[in-house]
């Protein structure tokens, strides 16, 4: 790609965002310095004597209540070609000497382009991310339910069991006494029967709840407003 997604705690992200999404920032030219950063920056080399442009946006996305705030950075050369992403993200690495020239050419299309690219990609990686946590807690919801489904469907049939084998014994019972003990051994289990199959639609009724919650949220966060504003535009030129 050729542009960088920083994450909020990035270093830069930190010493501009509160700053400069307060700033007009005119749009300018940097010398940047290669031998002076002292370490070898093997991808840079052949755009020593070149020139282009870099360009540094937030995108703020509002969903469900809250905004993430997500640094855009783009670098093309002189031709209007894409820098990789690891090469925008060196050039700012590199000491600089700001200039304001009288005349300056404005930014190529192609350095909006790969902003408006990097945009897309980022809300597509938002929105993936979220579809993996609506995933995530479907499957949960699911596992539970059939979990709880066949420990409760399987004291059932153990009750189902223990029911008939009372019913063969109040069958053949001797006397009123022990029929009648049978017959109320049987009323009792089919009591408990009935309760745990109550406690069957109970629980599907409370997974189907979170499931609604689940939908909810997932609908909340589509509902995403974004808006990108410019930090800086700058001409660079690599010596």
């Amino acid at each position: 790609g050729s542009a960088h997604l920083y994450r909020i705690g990035h270093p830069l992200a930190q010493a501009l965002i509160e700053h400069a999404k307060a700033r007009q920032l005119p749009t300018g030219r940097l010398r940047l310095d290669y031998l002076a950063y002292g370490t070898r920056l093997s991808t840079l080399e052949p755009l020593r004597g070149t020139s282009g442009w870099l360009s540094l946006s937030v995108l703020t996305v509002h969903a469900m209540g809250t905004a993430e705030d997500h640094l855009l950075l783009a670098a093309v050369d002189g031709h209007g070609q894409p820098l990789p992403a690891e090469d925008a993200d060196k050039l700012l690495r590199l000491p600089a000497t700001s200039e304001l020239p009288d005349l300056l050419d404005h930014a190529p299309p192609q350095l909006q382009e790969t902003l408006e690219s990097q945009r897309r990609s980022t809300l597509a990686a938002i929105n993936q991310r979220n579809l993996g946590y609506f995933d995530a807690e479907v499957q949960k919801l699911d596992a539970w339910a059939d979990d709880l489904k066949s420990g409760l469907e399987t004291a059932v049939k153990e009750l189902d069991r223990d029911i008939k084998e009372v019913r063969r014994t109040a069958a053949v019972a001797a006397t009123l006494e022990e029929k009648l003990h049978w017959q109320k051994k049987q009323r009792d289990l089919e009591d408990k029967r009935s309760q745990l199959r109550r406690r069957i639609f109970d629980r599907q009724d409370e997974i189907d709840e979170q499931r609604r919650q689940v939908i909810h949220e997932l609908e909340g966060r589509l509902q995403q407003q974004t808006s990108l504003q410019p930090v800086f535009t700058t001409h660079w030129e690599l010596h």
